[in-house]
């Protein structure tokens, strides 16, 4: 067996010199270095993000469940065109912006406007199972704070629905 030969000064604990080569591999603790910096800078970036456009997201969730709604509505109600009138209205309840009334005034104003010309409403009946087709695009803009921007997002909603009506089985 072969034993190194220990160096006195290390023998009671000193610690080992360093060469010239080697440099600090290891930041103090508590040192900020540029990965830190880029994971922060992300990190509020994507805070940010969140603050001005989760919202939006939040209320286009909002706008998919009116319309599921309506659409469940429709397997009764076979009136088509107050089904899209009352589901247009629901939507302009949704949420409310800051914005200008018809005067050019300051005002709240509905976030989500949809014409209801501009509604795809197509019911087959013939199909095995019946469906519904509802279909429309809208626009939202956000007002980016501290940047004085504003950004605009077309949001689209498509969705099939089924029209047959449940067999919950024997009556009781």
């Amino acid at each position: 067996m072969h034993v190194l030969p220990v160096d006195p000064a290390r023998a009671h604990g000193a610690p080992r010199p360093r060469d010239a080569r080697s440099g600090a591999r290891h930041p103090e603790r508590g040192a900020v270095n540029w990965v830190t910096l880029v994971l922060l800078a992300g990190l509020a970036g994507g805070a940010y993000w969140l603050w001005v456009w989760g919202p939006v997201y939040v209320v286009h969730y909002e706008v998919k469940q009116v319309v599921r709604e309506h659409i469940n509505q429709a397997v009764r109600n076979p009136r088509d065109a107050e089904l899209v009138q009352n589901m247009v209205h629901k939507l302009e309840t949704l949420a409310q912006v800051e914005g200008e009334d018809a005067t050019g005034a300051p005002a709240r104003v509905p976030a989500v406007v949809v014409d209801p010309a501009d509604v795809t409403w197509e019911r087959d009946a013939a199909a095995q199972p019946p469906t519904l087709h509802v279909a429309f695009q809208y626009e939202r803009s956000v007002a980016y704070p501290f940047l004085d921007r504003t950004g605009t997002r077309v949001f689209t909603v498509d969705i099939d629905g089924d029209l047959s009506r449940p067999d919950w089985g024997p009556g009781r």
